[in-house]
């Protein structure tokens, strides 16, 4: 982190993540990772997945690292080769989508609200939970509902299920 001109370590995220759940259970908290920074060893590597373990986000962007020009980046030495950046993310990866999963789980009975985004031809309309961002962090699928609810619409349901990141969301009324 600290090549990277980041400050703090998984500790003090861990208790800030866990400060805000405590005023907030049902706070959507995401972040974004980079694997194979310069210099990154697989001991980083495993800090890094014991930390998204642990902090069970509701979702994670990991990406690898590339050299942009321009960057301090570029010019620091320890380069991490390709192979190993994208085994790495691959990694990363596959254990964010489990976490994410759980977390995701975590929320089943959560009573939510959903901006409504899109109805289907045949009436099922989609969207997001208030923790979603869009087109990023999973998605909401919403059930049926005794009213006339609109694209642009906010709703109020719970969450019955889960796909994967994805709520199923049982509406009110």
């Amino acid at each position: 982190l600290r090549r990277m001109r980041r400050f703090g370590d998984a500790d003090s995220f861990l208790d800030l993540i866990g400060r805000i759940r405590d005023v907030r259970p049902d706070a959507g908290i995401r972040s974004n990772v980079i694997a194979g920074f310069p210099g990154e060893s697989e001991a980083d590597v495993e800090v890094l997945a014991g930390f998204l373990a642990a902090a069970r986000l509701d979702a994670v962007g990991v990406f690898g690292y590339s050299d942009e020009e321009g960057t301090e980046g570029a010019s620091l030495d320890g380069k991490v080769d390709r192979s190993a950046i994208d085994e790495r993310v691959d990694r990363l990866g596959t254990l964010v989508d489990e976490v994410s999963a759980d977390r995701a789980s975590e929320r089943v009975g959560e009573r939510t609200q959903v901006l409504v985004e899109a109805i289907a031809p045949d009436g099922t309309r989609s969207g997001r939970s208030v923790h979603q961002g869009p087109e990023t962090d999973g998605g909401t699928t919403l059930g049926p509902a005794d009213n006339d609810l609109v694209t642009g619409a906010l709703a109020w349901g719970t969450v019955t299920a889960t796909d994967g990141v994805d709520l199923i969301v049982e509406l009110e009324g």
